[in-house]
């Protein structure tokens, strides 16, 4: 049994995971900032900044290669719903 998307839904839910990521990359260069400006200031826990800055960078290219991927494939199946519709 198929299920029916809604546009609006699809379009919402994809504007969400744009916004998600671009708020985790501002995170990461604010993160990278402070951890610089820590290291350049002398702070002595700037080893556990760089760890936290490289673990969110892990994760923005993580995140980049997800939505990617992600992306491709929900064009691949809108083209499949249109190509059910015009059959109709």
């Amino acid at each position: 049994m198929a299920r029916s998307f809604n546009r609006k839904k699809l379009a919402a839910f994809i504007q969400r995971r744009k916004i998600n990521a671009l708020g985790l990359t501002v995170l990461t260069a604010a993160s990278a900032v402070i951890t610089l400006l820590c290291a350049l200031t002398g702070f002595r826990h700037t080893d556990i900044l760089v760890l936290v800055t490289v673990a969110l960078v892990a994760l923005c290219f993580l995140q980049y290669f997800r939505n990617r991927k992600g992306f491709k494939t929900m064009h691949a199946f809108k083209g499949s719903i249109r190509k059910k519709h015009s059959d109709d």
